[in-house]
């Protein structure tokens, strides 16, 4: 039987590079650590060979990926379908939150975290979820920092949010939300909602993997929103309580333990409610 194929965006550090670390050793397979910046993954695809040594299982490999572009997302895609035909698991994990002194308008920071967080996330998956094997799975980096029970977003329109209780709704409807909240603060100097815009972009990917875990049943896959812990990675300024290893647990048990029901969003292994 073939080795399956995964592939793990932003994976040049942090969660991303624990998540290629942990697959390695548990199974044989081909993996794509994959990242935006070529040198800094070819650096951290030697770094994590030499790491692994005789404990690596699997083919570890790198491309060059731009979530955030399509034409990047596009030639990556016509490569893995050049190359493999198809793929077995996506892990979506490159993402991007402003430190908390950053200078930066509200509006900016909303603009470039959610477009990353959320319409990268979109991009990506336009490309690649095509071309996932029947039996295969989605694995979407989210945080539980969105969670209305965990710490409130202070955005004045979070009452939108609601409408996705339901699975009447559309992409078109999270797209049209985002661009309310960035609307919001254009013209704006107020620096103190960019913890919020992260939040936001947040729940809005996990309010798209919901759609995408019901459009892709019907192709026998199986999508999750997946939350890490809070990780000392660059993303945290080290101040998270996890290890890298702790936080690429959850990820890839979604990616690899059969008995994980479809459509869910799952925090440290613990299924929970999102809304």
């Amino acid at each position: 039987m073939s080795q399956k194929v995964f592939v793990v965006t932003g994976a040049n550090k942090g969660i991303g590079c624990g998540i290629v670390r942990g697959l390695a050793e548990k199974l044989s397979a081909i993996i794509y650590l994959t990242a935006r910046n070529v040198s800094l993954g070819q650096d951290a695809l030697k770094k994590v060979n030499a790491e692994l040594g005789d404990k690596n299982q699997s083919d570890i490999r790198f491309h060059q990926l731009d979530i955030t572009d399509d034409n990047s997302c596009k030639s990556f895609a016509d490569y893995l379908k050049k190359e493999h035909d198809g793929i077995d698991v996506l892990i979506n994990n490159a993402g991007f939150c402003f430190k908390e002194d950053a200078t930066e308008s509200a509006f900016e920071q909303a603009d470039v975290t959610i477009g990353i967080n959320y319409y990268g996330t979109k991009t990506v998956s336009k490309h690649l979820v095509p071309l996932i094997r029947s039996g295969g799975r989605v694995v979407n980096m989210c945080s539980r920092a969105f969670s209305a029970t965990h710490q409130p977003i202070t955005y004045g329109h979070m009452k939108q949010f609601v409408k996705f209780k339901s699975s009447n709704y559309t992409e078109a409807d999270i797209d049209n939300m985002v661009e309310e909240y960035k609307e919001a603060f254009k013209g704006e100097n107020n620096k103190e909602e960019g913890f919020a815009s992260y939040q936001v972009s947040k729940g809005a990917e996990i309010a798209f993997t919901m759609l995408q875990s019901a459009q892709l049943s019907s192709s026998n896959i199986i999508v999750y929103a997946c939350c890490p812990g809070y990780v000392g990675t660059d993303m945290t300024s080290h101040k998270g309580v996890l290890t890298t290893a702790q936080g690429a647990d959850t990820p890839i048990y979604l990616a690899t333990d059969p008995n994980v029901p479809n459509g869910k969003f799952v925090a440290e292994r613990e299924i929970i409610e999102w809304l």
